[in-house]
């Protein structure tokens, strides 16, 4: 699942989001727009937060889905 959806689905802003991750509310934002990838240990954390629900695979696809 991308972050974006997982956001959405959870009812999360940016900045809601990034007090539970321990992140910027703009590292958020980049990631869920696919602008940026989360590094390795960002993207444990957010695996971790979300139950598994977003893996770094998704964060490849946005970053993919974004340069289109």
């Amino acid at each position: 699942m991308l972050l974006r959806d997982w956001l959405q689905k959870e009812d999360l802003n940016y900045q809601q989001a990034a007090n539970r991750i321990g992140c910027t509310r703009v590292a958020v934002y980049y990631w869920a727009i696919g602008t940026n990838r989360p590094s390795a240990k960002w993207n444990s954390i957010i695996s971790e937060i979300t139950g598994g629900e977003v893996l770094a695979n998704d964060h490849q696809n946005a970053y993919e889905l974004a340069s289109e």
